[in-house]
């Protein structure tokens, strides 16, 4: 059973912090995962492992401009490869149509982990890092399957 991702909520620093550039952390909780920068965001993706829901991706991103900076979770390419090797486009889980484009405000961070559905079971799931921000070109990274979870 696939179970709802919450929807997508920009967090405050508070006060008057804000995200320092190519930290790569939210006050002192660093991100998870591979890293990138793409255009104003810092970008940081990994492959979550929960029970009965093999294909979660956790993102987490921080505009690092003075200005605000496009956030698409909607518009991630994302792959899974099975075991024969097969290559299976991926989407997310969104019977509601809550994914939406927005626009990430200026030194801010944001979170989201989403689930992909998928009917084969699959030993690697690879995301574009740069297709989150709709940049060129591909940052490919790939995860493997945690362990039991085929």
């Amino acid at each position: 059973m696939l179970r709802r991702a919450a929807v997508v909520v920009p967090l405050a620093l508070g006060g008057c912090a804000t995200y320092q550039p190519g930290s790569f952390s939210s006050r002192t909780v660093p991100f998870e995962g591979e890293r990138t920068t793409v255009g104003c965001l810092d970008i940081a993706v990994a492959r979550r492992s929960e029970p009965f829901v093999a294909n979660i991706i956790q993102y987490q991103f921080a505009n690092r401009c003075d200005r605000p900076a496009l956030v698409d979770l909607g518009a991630v390419a994302v792959v899974g490869r099975t075991a024969q090797g097969a290559e299976v486009s991926l989407e997310p889980y969104d019977p509601d149509a809550e994914i939406k484009p927005f626009t990430l405000d200026a030194r801010l961070v944001g979170q989201e982990a989403l689930a992909y559905e998928s009917s084969k079971p699959l030993t690697q799931i690879c995301v574009d890092m740069a297709s989150i921000g709709r940049a060129t070109p591909a940052q490919w990274h790939c995860f493997a399957t945690p362990e039991g979870m085929l």
